[in-house]
């Protein structure tokens, strides 16, 4: 069976599907090395950390796609082909636009017509 980690805190949440076999930790967690890719959805009070820290551990980790929803603003940040602590390509789309993910491992492409803005 397929992991999905369901990233949720008080302000703003992600998921994160997990690699086959993997397993959490004694707090339920799993380790960065184990996530197929990252969405988060950025709130006020973790925009920084999620743009800043988080951002530079999936890359570290290797995790393939790390896609960033920003309601704030009304667009998309995908960060793939992790390299060197860093991501070498950034896909940046407006909430409206189709975002086309067919080149990553996700191989589709993410309608973001009906993402809220706040």
């Amino acid at each position: 069976m397929k992991h999905a980690a369901v990233l949720r805190r008080r302000s703003g949440a992600g998921a994160a599907p997990v690699k086959a076999g993997a397993e959490p930790d004694v707090k339920g967690r799993f380790s960065p090395d184990d996530l197929e890719f990252v969405l988060e959805v950025i709130s006020k009070g973790t925009g920084a950390h999620d743009y800043g820290q988080k951002l530079r551990v999936y890359a570290a980790a290797k995790v393939p796609v790390h896609l960033i929803a920003d309601p704030y603003v009304g667009r998309c940040h995908v960060y793939v082909h992790p390299k060197d602590g860093g991501y070498g390509t950034q896909i940046t789309a407006d909430f409206g636009e189709p975002l086309d993910l067919t080149d990553t491992v996700l191989g589709l492409v993410l309608q973001t017509d009906r993402f809220p803005r706040d």
